[in-house]
């Protein structure tokens, strides 16, 4: 996560189809993508990654600061729950 509070050139992030990332290692990416202010992230993958309500609650909060995050992939993650549901859909 060192590494993503601090590039300023990477667009693409894929880490899909790794249930072990879990929960708290996605809320861990998600504060440390928000705390890098120059990030140019466009594209993150994280299909099937084991998320749950503290890494949504995470990338919803992203999703609302960053400048240049188009695109979020999240599909096959039934732990992300209905509250990270309406709080990513609200972002």
């Amino acid at each position: 996560a060192a590494l993503l509070r601090s590039s300023q050139s990477l667009e693409t992030l894929y880490l899909s189809t790794n249930p072990e990332l879990g929960d708290a290692a996605g809320a861990a990416l998600a504060e440390a993508l928000q705390a890098n202010a120059e990030s140019r992230l466009r594209e993150l993958y994280l299909n099937g990654t084991g998320l749950g309500p503290a890494a949504g609650a995470g990338l919803a909060a992203l999703l609302r600061s960053s400048q240049s995050l188009e695109t979020l992939y999240l599909s096959t993650n039934p732990e992300l729950g209905d509250a990270a549901g309406a709080a990513l859909a609200e972002a």
